[in-house]
Formats: structure tokens, sequence, C-alpha cells
């Protein structure tokens, strides 16, 4: 075959030569693919290195496969996490900058452009298609996950502080800065019920599983139950001496936990107090439950994420090493990785059962305040006062 083909070539330049042709130039390769299939050979043996402890030759290795492939997200992640295993954050943080960069080039992160103010809040569909943006700017986008394109604009009251979605994706909740709660009909882009009770900005919503109740936390540091077919007031619980930054129903609806300068659990049924897991000195930000509701986690002022037992109310884990308090947390679907936004620009991915950091990513280039899995786990969205909001496939390959 090799010889035909080899045949076929040296007739096909004759006849061209006949003709008063040129024929092609053979084929070879560049000198950037050349260079470009060395760097693996290289990021091999710094990733053994690494293992070795050999860390100024590991870098060395790393910066020799960056140079022969710019391109290598696997290298700039990998340089990264080294960089910043050696305390040197700023150099950490310019790799992972770059990986950003590359990123967004392959579109394996997607910036969303649409609001003029901060992006406080974003919230998924239950089937993942559709993304939620609030922000002070008082509008609500839909975006299309899969395209990233806008899908429709609802106009709010006043700025926007809180979006959740109902279960079955027909209707948006939205906590707002005029101190109310907005239903939306999502099929129509009305808002079909105004909430009205809280004397200060609505700060979180969560609809419980059934979707049957929405949950509101307030600055007001009150926490208030609605009945969301009638718009009524069910149940309004007190206790927290400070503003309510965050509400989270458990995956049986059974729970709220509402978070504050104290960590609360609440039966639903009853409002009644189950517990107070912890009160501290600091502010506690943002509290979500584990998917199979045996954990809570917290991030709080203090710079630390902690993984709560919801039957004991233990600690089982702190995660710390932020230089900037904790703006928003995020379990994925799976349970295996935490996400975790701060104040600075930065979301970190980290092994939930294991404590071990897997990603940095300075996302944005202003505070990063909300942060959601897909239903299916494989994006992250992110919402910053940069005023954007940006959908992460973190499912994506190393290239």
């Amino acid at each position: 075959m090799r010889f035909r083909l080899f045949s076929l070539g040296i007739l096909l330049s004759v006849a061209l030569l006949a003709a008063g042709q040129q024929p092609p130039p053979p084929v070879v390769p560049s000198g950037a693919a050349v260079n470009a299939a060395q760097a693996p050979e290289h990021l091999n043996r710094a990733a053994e290195l690494a293992k070795k402890g050999e860390s100024e030759e590991a870098v060395e290795e790393y910066r020799t496969a960056l140079k022969l492939d710019p391109n290598s997200l696997r290298a700039h992640r990998e340089l990264a996490a080294l960089l910043e295993k050696q305390g040197e954050r700023a150099a950490a943080l310019e790799e992972y900058r770059l990986a950003v960069v590359l990123m967004e080039k392959s579109g394996e992160i997607r910036v969303l452009v649409g609001h003029s103010q901060p992006v406080r809040a974003v919230a998924f569909s239950s089937d993942g298609a559709t993304l939620a943006t609030g922000s002070d700017d008082g509008k609500v986008l839909l975006w299309d996950t899969r395209t990233a394109t806008l899908k429709r604009t609802l106009t709010a009251t006043a700025a926007v502080k809180s979006v959740a979605w109902a279960p079955e994706g027909n209707i948006l909740a939205t906590g707002n800065g005029d101190k109310t709660v907005c239903l939306w009909d999502i099929r129509t882009g009305e808002i079909r019920a105004t909430l009205s009770g809280h004397i200060k900005a609505v700060m979180s919503v969560a609809f419980s599983p059934d979707g049957k109740t929405l949950a509101s936390g307030s600055k007001d540091g009150t926490v208030m139950l609605w009945d969301v077919a009638t718009g009524q007031l069910k149940k309004k619980l007190t206790g927290h001496l400070f503003g309510v930054t965050s509400v989270a129903f458990s995956p049986n609806g059974k729970t709220l936990a509402s978070a504050s300068f104290d960590l609360r659990l609440w039966d639903v049924s009853s409002g009644e107090l189950k517990a107070t897991l912890t009160r501290q000195s600091v502010m506690i930000n943002a509290v979500a439950f584990s998917t199979d509701g045996k954990l809570l986690v917290t991030g709080s002022e203090d710079k630390t994420a902690k993984l709560w037992d919801v039957q004991t109310g233990e600690v089982r884990r702190t995660i710390s090493g932020w230089d900037f308090q904790i703006s928003s947390v995020a379990l994925s679907p799976d349970g295996r990785t935490l996400a975790v936004a701060d104040w600075q620009n930065t979301v970190r991915l980290w092994d939930a059962q294991a404590g071990e950091l897997k990603w940095t990513l300075p996302l944005h280039s202003a505070l990063v305040g909300s942060l959601v899995f897909s239903p299916d786990g494989k994006i992250l969205a992110t919402a910053s006062n940069d005023m954007t909001a940006k959908l992460w496939r973190v499912e994506a390959p190393l290239r």
C-alpha cells in the first residue's frame, strides 16, 4: 500500500510538471507544532519531580513545557498549584489567570455580559437549561446554558439580592433590596405575587423540595416561610440577633438552615428551633446542604469553610487558607466537590472528603458573591461585582 501511494505521488508530480504546474510542497510540521509535541515529556518529568519533593527542578520543567506550548492548560494549572504550595501566591495566581484566559478562549468558561451593576445571585432551573442572574440593576436575566445567550429579561422593582427556581421550573423567586419577595411566572415574564413582611432587604430565598414553601432571609434578622400557591405568610422564624445572610432547605424539606452570626436549624412543619450549631464573633455568609442531607457547609468572615454533621452538630472538617472572607459555598450534586468563592475574585474547588485543593481560579476581576452547581454537576455558575456571570465547565478535560 505504501509503495502504491508513493508511486501515485510520483505520477501526480510528473503530470503536474508536464502541464507546466509546480507540485505542492511536502507537508512539514511547523516549529510550533514540533515544540508543542515535546511539551508532554517535560510535563510528565515535572510531575514526577514534584512528587519527589524536588520543587525547584519541577518548576523549571513546567516553565520549559510552557515555552514549548504556551497554550497548555495542564502546565499552567499544575505549575500554579505547585507555586501555591510553595507559598508563592502572586506567581500562582498569575498562572491561574493565564489558565482562565485559555479556558475562555476555548469555551470552557463562558462570560455572560448584560447587567449594568454588580451581579448578586445565580440559580439554575431544575433541568439545568436556564440560568437566572440577579443584579443590583434591578433585572433578572435568563440565559440559555447551552449557547450562553440571553433568553429573557425580567425587570424587578428594586435591586435583586437573591434568586431561586421552583422545582417544576415555571416559578422564579427574587429577594429584593426594597424588602419584598417577588414570585415570577416564567412563561409570561410577569410578577404573579409580591410578598411583603420584611422590614429590611431580603438577602436569600429558597424553595422547599416540593415547591410548596418559600423561605426568605432578611437583614432584619428574620426568616419567613411563605405558601407559594397563595402568597400567604405561614410562619415567621425569629431568634437571630443580626441579619440573615443565607437560607437553605434540607433535601427532604423537613429542616431549614439559616445563617447569621449563628447557624440555626429549624423544623419547617412547626417553625420550632431544632438546634443552634454555632455562635461566633464573625458573620456566616453562606450555607448549603449536601444532596443526602447529612452535611451542612458554611462559609464565613473568618476565612474558613466548615463541613458540619447535621445529626451531631459537630464540625467534620474545617478548610482554611484564604486571604479574604468567604462569600459563597456550594457542594456538587455528588457531594465530592466543594466550591468556595471569596471576597477577592477567586473560586476554589476542594475535594470535600479529603480536604484537598483541586482548582484555584481568579475567575473575575472583582468580588464573587454567589456560585452554584448545575443539577448534573458539570457546570459551575458564578456571579460577580464586575457585572458579569460566568459558566465554567468543571468537568472539561485538561489539555
